[in-house]
């Protein structure tokens, strides 16, 4: 993408984020089943986490994933495109007295991770799918990941998920979209993951993975034992019931207990609203 092009697309995609505000530190905790989602991506690290460790949160939005860190005693630079979620994200940092664990606080483009050196990070955790609003400059991104991981380290990433989304619209029942397959461009997601910019959404254009891309991108720029993961992996789909379901305490122990199970499950990779991908350096 040329410099001009990719400069406009940053733009619009810090636009949104900016006026998406403090939605993006809800969006975690609003039901039962994005709890679901937070837990699961905490939990795919959680046996690597140490505290001291320094970790780079690339696309950290307002700091959901960074706080939890910080309260394990980790060492956070919080990287976002949004100065208002780094705003927020500081705010919160603040909230919770976690200062003293926080290295940094960077706006810019993960494509460009060059404030950086070679070998500073212990992780990189990319989660809520800053790598969907990359476009063509995803190998540089992951390259970028590598590099600034210490031998050793550990990457994490989450990215839209093209057949988890897919499953979750069903479950919401959007007759609009699939009444109409060619406004909603469904057979150019399906074919190539893209996602082109619409008039009735207000998300830039993106990209939609499915696990087999997504694991050739990591091993390709040199991650090795990747293991991939899908959240949620059961009730993607059925959001709505999910969460009537989980009023009763006994159904979401039950609920939540399947999910762990089975979200790192090989046969249900592609079954969740987000895809999940860990890697060593």
């Amino acid at each position: 993408m040329h410099n001009e092009v990719r400069e406009l697309y940053n733009q619009e995609v810090r636009e949104f984020y900016n006026q998406y505000a403090e939605r993006e530190w809800e969006r975690l905790d609003i039901d039962v089943y994005s709890r679901i989602i937070f837990i699961q991506h905490m939990d795919f690290i959680h046996e690597y986490i140490k505290s001291g460790m320094s970790i780079l949160d690339a696309g950290c939005g307002a700091g959901r994933y960074s706080v939890e860190l910080a309260k394990m005693g980790c060492k956070v630079t919080l990287f976002d495109i949004s100065d208002e979620q780094l705003k927020i994200a500081k705010d919160k940092m603040n909230e919770f007295q976690l200062n003293d664990n926080v290295s940094e606080y960077v706006q810019g483009d993960i494509a460009d991770l060059s404030s950086f050196s070679d070998n500073t990070f212990d992780m990189v955790v990319c989660y809520g799918a800053p790598l969907s609003y990359i476009l063509d400059e995803r190998d540089i991104v992951i390259s970028e990941f590598l590099r600034v991981l210490k031998k050793g380290g550990v990457v994490a990433a989450s990215v839209n998920s093209k057949w988890g989304i897919l499953r979750d619209l069903i479950g919401r029942q959007f007759q609009d979209f699939f009444n109409n397959p060619d406004y909603w461009f469904i057979d150019t997601v399906i074919t190539t993951g893209d996602c082109p910019k619409h008039e009735k959404v207000s998300q830039p254009a993106g990209h939609f993975f499915q696990s087999d891309e997504l694991k050739h991108l990591f091993k390709k720029s040199g991650f090795k034992e990747t293991l991939l993961a899908a959240s949620p992996c059961i009730i993607c789909g059925s959001r709505k019931e999910a969460n009537e379901l989980c009023k009763d305490e006994t159904a979401y122990k039950t609920i939540l207990d399947i999910e762990m199970k089975a979200y790192q499950n090989r046969a249900l990779t592609d079954a969740g609203e987000f895809l999940l991908i860990r890697g060593i350096k």
